[in-house]
């Protein structure tokens, strides 16, 4: 299984990057391979929400719904694959109140499989250890340019 994480910290209080990153409608603003995005039920999440995503990864498309195992409103939410997604997946995002901001932290890992299994591992780690990256740096220019 690979397994990834990044972290950055955000000049916005924690209520609001929480906010922020669970609004599903919101989601295509910073993560650039999100395609589609819907959540179930579509109100309010909690544990037990189901979330499907469309998205592209190393070129390839994949459709994934993830079942919130845990869901802390402002501190952590978990999730992991359903059975029908294309990748046996788990992870988590945490955000800690700071000082002066939020750190957020999003841990990912999945099972290689299919046409992925032909690339080393090393390189789907990096990519993915990237995306996450850029994904997180995208949440602190959007939401610290509201100030």
């Amino acid at each position: 299984m690979l397994e990834y994480q990044e972290s950055i910290v955000i000049r916005r209080p924690v209520e609001e990057v929480f906010h922020y990153m669970q609004d599903i409608s919101r989601e295509h603003e910073w993560q650039p391979n999100l395609r589609e995005a819907e959540q179930t039920p579509a109100d309010e999440a909690g544990v037990g929400t189901r979330r499907r995503y469309v998205s592209e990864f190393m070129g390839r498309r994949f459709e994934n719904v993830y079942i919130n195992t845990e869901y802390e409103i402002n501190r952590k939410v978990a999730y992991e694959s359903a059975a029908e997604s294309d990748t046996k997946a788990r992870g988590e995002i945490t955000w800690e109140a700071l000082g002066e901001g939020t750190k957020v932290t999003m841990r990912f890992a999945a099972e290689v499989g299919g046409m992925l299994r032909l690339v080393p591992k090393s390189l789907i780690a990096q990519v993915g250890k990237k995306e996450l990256g850029e994904a997180l740096a995208r949440v602190k220019a959007l939401l610290e340019s509201e100030s």
